[in-house]
């Protein structure tokens, strides 16, 4: 099995065009700083503002929780008993005096084997995965391991705290926050990554990122009703109506049995609400 994802664009190219609505980020507030090929914001847009604690709710900062201290995390991951982070944290050096504002920023890895202990700092890296397929790769260059191996056994620790209130699970391994079943991820058969957070071959992008809105939601039984019916195929093609069946696999576990729905279109199923906003951000927005 390969241990190598697809090779990203060199320095010496054109600057890389940014991702889009139907990208799937980790953190949709960096969306427009992150490149649509390789998934990755740049260092210097990593750390603009890296000081920023939020907005500040009856002495107490609504983001405060999300940071280790004065630190960004910009992912956690859980994987054979290790947390591994990227963080942007002040240089060492400065004056404690220095105003939260002033402080210099840099980006680091670290390590440690609890959730909330001490570890030891790694290589820096050179710029911030905000995709999963540039997670996964980020995962590789760190720990060397293959990509099924990633995919079989790494948890999004940074995504569970975003969903609970920042708080930390009581696991390694929480439940809904494996890499398969949050970033709907395979492996084939010849190593090549697959996640259905990207568009599949022949589906229109704005559709199946209207389906990942109601998966999301954890609307599977509805879905699974979808799924099985004809309405699936004559709207999403055999291609897309596999496609959804086989997310709704990864995100819900075996399909079962069901009826399928009556002969209604997915938009009159799952209407958009007024205004809504169509964006792909990875296991929703919920924080």
């Amino acid at each position: 099995m390969s241990t190598v994802l697809e090779t990203q664009p060199s320095a010496a190219e054109e600057p890389e065009r940014k991702a889009t609505p139907h990208t799937a980020v980790l953190d949709p507030e960096r969306r427009k700083d992150t490149g649509l090929r390789s998934g990755l914001i740049a260092e210097k847009d990593a750390l603009y503002m890296a000081y920023y604690e939020g907005v500040i709710f009856h002495r107490y900062p609504a983001n405060a929780s999300l940071r280790l201290g004065n630190e960004v995390a910009f992912y956690e991951v859980a994987l054979h008993g290790k947390v591994y982070r990227a963080l942007a944290r002040p240089v060492p050096g400065q004056s404690p005096r220095t105003a939260p504002r002033d402080l210099k920023y840099g980006l680091a890895r670290a390590c440690s084997e609890g959730l909330q202990k001490d570890g030891w700092l790694l290589e820096p890296p050179t710029a911030i995965p905000n995709t999963p397929r540039a997670l996964v790769r980020e995962l590789q260059e760190v720990t060397g391991l293959a990509v099924g191996d990633i995919v079989d056994n790494a948890y999004s620790i940074l995504n569970y705290r975003r969903h609970h209130g920042a708080q930390y699970p009581d696991t390694m391994e929480p439940k809904g926050y494996s890499f398969k079943e949050l970033f709907l991820m395979s492996v084939d058969t010849d190593g090549t990554l697959k996640t259905f957070y990207e568009t599949p071959s022949g589906v229109n992008p704005e559709k199946w990122t209207n389906f990942l809105r109601v998966l999301d939601r954890k609307e599977c039984e509805s879905l699974r009703q979808y799924a099985v019916s004809g309405m699936a195929v004559g709207e999403a093609g055999e291609a897309g109506a596999t496609a959804i069946r086989e997310a709704l696999h990864l995100r819900d576990g075996r399909l079962r049995a069901v009826p399928p729905a009556s002969y209604m279109p997915f938009m009159e199923r799952f209407p958009l609400a007024d205004h809504q906003k169509l964006e792909r951000t990875v296991g929703g927005q919920r924080r």
